[in-house]
This record gives structure tokens, C-alpha cells and sequence, in this order.
């Protein structure tokens, strides 16, 4: 992606962006350097990806590595999150199990679980790292924003504009791993794929600040936003107005 960074680092200052969006992909070989969550215990995904986002590390996982057990169904290493994982995200069991209530019935649950199907880890580790740090020789397959409203306003509207459609981002109920990585790989298989809104998911929001949802997307789609930039409304007056808006917040 050597060429597509110079794009980049105009698509940077042109949206504003606060922090650089992560890439994720997957690797047999373990990064040098990186942090990745202990064997034991419980570490949302989304606690650790904030080294990430603000201090430029790798952040990496495994299969005895995962933080927690829904980021590890989510990312491939698992075939299911739990056991009774339907009664878990609904109504959960008297005596035996307090539940989110997300999902009306474990019906539906075990509905959504079915057409969920992440897909098989297809290499030892899954890595995040910020885009600044990618180096030449890796090839992100999802790209992640973390995002507020005014940044979202200018990502939404160019990936419409970029794929030439009205409804080139997408919002289903996921949680926000499945967000960030899990739909978007399957979007990665589409002709036509559509960018995933995200970061609605009651559990993960502690974990990132209360003005910030995600974005993410496949590579592909990603290259073709950065393709489409110079004609887009990204040189008008009225982008202008907000981008200075966001230069302010910047600041603070």
C-alpha cells in the first residue's frame, strides 16, 4: 500500500481525523513488538485497542490470548462465544445466569448466531496497529475509524459518493467486535461491499469515549474512498466549514 499512503496522508488532513483509523489482518508471524491481552482473566477488546488508537501499538491476539471470549467467536478462534449463549444475550436462566437482554427470545438469539458465522481464523495471530504504523510488506484486511459525529458526517457521505449508492454503510445489531472485523470480513467477499457503522453494543461502550462510534470497512473499499477524494464534496466550502469545527476539537 505504499503508493495508497501518500493518498492517505492527504484523505488524513482533508477528514480531520483525530487519530489515525486501525488496520486489521491476520499473521502467523508474531509482531515484534505489541502488546496482547494475558491468558487468564477478562479484557474487552476494545480497553486494549485504545494502546492502539493513542500510543501507536500493535495490539494482537491468539487463541490463548483473547481478552475475552465473544472477541474470540468474533475474530475466528472460537466456534461459539459461551455455552447457552442465546439464553446469555436474552433472557438469560433463573438461578444460573443474569441476561443482557439484547435479544428479545433465545430464538432469535440462536437466529442471529446462525447467520453471524465469523470466519475462520486463517492465521495464528490477529493484529490491530494504527495505519501510520503499517509497514510495506503488511496488507490490512478491514480498516476501523473511531470517530465523532463530524467525522462520521464526512466518511458517510464520501463512501456514498465513492461507491456511487445511497446505502454504502450499513448499521446491524452486532456487537462491537463484530462490527470492526467480523462483518466487514464478510463484506470483503461482496462485488459490491458496504461499510459497517458501529459500536452500539451496550457492553463494549465503557471502553471508548462517549462521542465516538466506529466505521469500518474492507481494504478495497477503503482504496476506492481515497480514489474518489479530489472531486468529492471534500473541496467545498461546506466541508470547509466543518473541518475547521473539527480542528477546534482537535485542540482540545
Amino acid at each position: 500500500m505504499e503508493v495508497e499512503m501518500k493518498k492517505y496522508e492527504k484523505f488524513y488532513e482533508r477528514l480531520g481525523l483525530k487519530e489515525h483509523p486501525l488496520v486489521a489482518f491476520y499473521s502467523n508471524a508474531e509482531p515484534a513488538q505489541g502488546i496482547m491481552p494475558k491468558g487468564e482473566g477478562h479484557a474487552c477488546m476494545f480497553g486494549l485497542l485504545k494502546r492502539a488508537r493513542h500510543h501507536g501499538e500493535t495490539v494482537y491476539f491468539d487463541e490463548s490470548h483473547i481478552g475475552c471470549a465473544g472477541g474470540a467467536y468474533y475474530m475466528g478462534f472460537r466456534e461459539m462465544s459461551r455455552p447457552k449463549i442465546e439464553y446469555f444475550l436474552s433472557c438469560g436462566i433463573p438461578g444460573e445466569m443474569e441476561g443482557e437482554r439484547y435479544i428479545k427470545t433465545p430464538e432469535i438469539a440462536r437466529e442471529f448466531f446462525a447467520s453471524m458465522r465469523p470466519r475462520k481464523a486463517p492465521a495464528k495471530y490477529c493484529l490491530f496497529k494504527p495505519m501510520n504504523k503499517l509497514s510495506v510488506t503488511e496488507e490490512p484486511e478491514v480498516i476501523v475509524f473511531f470517530a465523532p459525529p463530524d467525522v462520521l458526517s464526512g466518511l458517510f457521505t464520501l463512501t456514498n459518493y465513492a461507491t456511487e449508492r445511497q446505502d454504502a454503510v450499513r448499521l446491524p445489531f452486532s456487537s462491537g467486535c463484530g462490527a470492526i472485523l467480523t462483518h466487514p470480513l464478510k463484506e470483503a467477499e461482496k462485488k459490491n461491499p458496504q461499510a459497517i457503522l458501529g459500536m452500539f453494543d451496550v457492553s463494549a461502550r465503557p471502553f471508548v469515549e462517549p462521542n465516538v462510534l466506529t466505521l469500518a470497512m474492507p481494504t478495497k473499499l477503503f482504496l476506492t474512498l481515497l480514489e474518489n477524494q479530489d472531486e468529492s464534496f471534500l473541496i467545498t466550502r461546506s466541508w470547509e466549514i466543518i473541518r475547521k469545527r473539527i480542528g477546534e476539537s482537535r485542540k482540545e
